[in-house]
């Protein structure tokens, strides 16, 4: 473990900065869309590997969770099947080898463009908002802290 810990040791995986931040959380909204079952480890492993926060990599992949994961495949699989022209398939869903060998084949295409389709606008927005927000938190503490709110003029 001590390679790791050196590794998860250096302040730019924990620090607060903004523009580690932003960007390591649209990559976890990003990864929340692809259809693989790790996530939070792959988020962890990109984040260490583009030196962006860990924490807000993983949190970004929370988008996607037990009672969203269904709708938000779902859809992605409507909209791959709209931007390639197809009409949806019915789909009965069935946890087996046999049911991703045969149902999976027509489906794969139209879904897993959507999922990246889907991913990149989620990213961007997720980045543009929060790259927002933090901002709007800065001009407010600066004017504070400066004591620029307006007072009544006194003299008059």
């Amino acid at each position: 473990m001590r390679p790791f810990r050196l590794l998860l040791e250096h302040p730019v995986y924990w620090s607060l900065n903004r523009k580690h931040v932003t960007r390591a959380f649209a990559l976890g909204l990003f990864l929340a869309f692809l259809p693989l079952p790790i996530h939070m480890l792959l988020a962890a492993i990109l984040a260490l590997t583009l030196r962006l926060n860990v924490p807000a990599a993983i949190m970004g992949t929370l988008l996607t969770n037990p009672l969203t994961i269904v709708p938000l495949y779902v859809f992605a699989y409507l909209v791959g099947c709209t931007l390639l022209g197809l009409d949806p398939q019915p789909m009965h869903f069935e946890l087996s080898w046999d049911w991703l060998s045969t149902e999976l084949l027509p489906i794969w295409k139209p879904f897993l463009l959507g999922c990246l389709v889907m991913g990149t606008l989620t990213a961007l927005a997720g980045y543009i908002l929060l790259g927002g927000i933090w901002h709007l938190g800065l001009v407010l503490k600066y004017h504070e802290r400066k004591g620029t709110r307006r007072e009544p003029d006194q003299r008059l």
